[in-house]
């Protein structure tokens, strides 16, 4: 199995899950089911799925901790937590996150 099946497959059965986590409970106890509490957590899965896919990524390289300058993936992700915070966003957040991260391993090629 290639790298990139292995993402896609890994990406499919995230979204299989976070469907289920999020349908499951509304199919069984339906509309007058749901508390307040329950309806807040909700909302945090998609981030919580989101931050465990970069995190690794972001701080790892060759299975150790990689929190030096040579980092580039570092000052990208510090932007886009103060564009998340600023705006409070995912989409803007994801979107200027694959930008800046473009924009910063091109930076890094050419050096």
């Amino acid at each position: 199995m290639t790298s990139t099946v292995l993402k896609m497959a890994i990406i499919f059965i995230s979204f299989i899950g976070m469907f289920a986590m999020r349908y499951i409970p509304f199919v069984i106890l339906g509309e007058k089911g749901t508390s307040k509490e329950f309806e807040r957590f909700i909302k945090y899965i998609p981030i919580g799925v989101f931050v465990a896919l970069i995190v690794k990524d972001i701080f790892f390289k060759d299975g150790n901790i990689f929190l030096s300058l040579e980092n580039i993936k570092l000052l990208p992700m510090l932007i886009v937590i103060a564009i998340s915070i600023k705006f409070k966003n995912i989409g803007l957040s994801v979107v200027s996150g694959g930008i800046l991260i473009i924009i910063a391993m091109l930076i890094s090629s050419r050096l």
